[in-house]
């Protein structure tokens, strides 16, 4: 990963997104296809969660995450992923058992990685699963977006007692403030498989569920043998839940192997 002072120049650019003063962009960089994110505010806290999110990408190398090539004060540059993202897949219907499970043991084993190396994602949905074309099993998988995520690493979290996280797919402590658990991810985990395997998240009042409020569950999607892995990774209290990725992987993987199902 290179770090570079100007904003370097990116040909063929194609604006796909604005928001919270970040400008997204498809375009060409050194002769690479590329993503791009530019900062486009002076804001001093919006430049510290840049920030933030390049230190923390910048500091990863798995296979199943895409990497960060350089970076700026204003820019992130990253690989241009061909393919679409897992959000974009559900919504063409429910995915079958085995694609979902390889989904599923694919982002558990990109956030094996994550919480070896003390960071946790915080914002495991359909979106930021991109689903690389013409690859099979779980290396199709990418997880992109660690502008929410955490990092022990870091001596500030500027995120740091915040709800920040998407409601369907966020963990109850994580709505609470509470940062830094990588348990969090194994319940994010857990409602995306549901949502593979469903087209819809557990909870369809996830504010309610969040608070307290509502505990109201949809079914339980697939096999019965399925159903204990989900039922405690989207337990209420992080003690209920598997002990770590490695553990809910495994036993999505012995799932896989009871229904003869791929999952590597």
């Amino acid at each position: 990963m290179q770090e570079f002072r100007e904003t370097q120049a990116i040909a063929r650019r194609r604006v796909l997104a604005r928001r919270g003063g970040v400008q997204s962009e498809a375009g060409e960089w050194r002769g690479l296809p590329v993503f791009v994110k530019t900062l486009l505010t002076g804001d001093p806290e919006a430049a510290l969660r840049f920030d933030h999110e390049g230190r923390i990408a910048g500091s990863l190398t798995h296979p199943l995450i895409v990497p960060l090539l350089a970076r700026s004060p204003n820019q992130l540059i990253f690989p241009f992923v061909e393919g679409g993202t897992l959000r974009e897949r559900v919504e063409g219907g429910p995915l079958p058992l085995p694609e979902a499970l390889e989904v599923a043991c694919g982002v558990l084993e990109a956030a094996e990685y994550l919480h070896a190396q003390g960071v946790t994602h915080h914002d495991l949905k359909p979106e930021n699963v991109l689903l690389v074309k013409g690859r099979e099993r779980s290396e199709c998988v990418r997880l992109i977006d660690f502008g929410m995520s955490h990092s022990r690493a870091l001596p500030l979290d500027v995120h740091d007692g915040t709800r920040m996280g998407t409601p369907h797919f966020m963990a109850p402590e994580q709505f609470r403030g509470v940062r830094g658990d990588p348990r969090s991810d194994l319940y994010s985990a857990a409602v995306l498989l549901f949502d593979c395997l469903c087209g819809f998240p557990p909870y369809e009042d996830a504010l309610g569920w969040l608070v307290g409020l509502r505990g109201d569950r949809a079914p339980l999607p697939g096999p019965p043998a399925l159903h204990p892995i989900l039922c405690a990774a989207l337990s209420r209290d992080p003690e209920d839940r598997p002990a770590s990725a490695a553990e809910m992987r495994a036993a999505l993987m012995e799932v896989a192997r009871e229904l003869e199902c791929r999952c590597p």
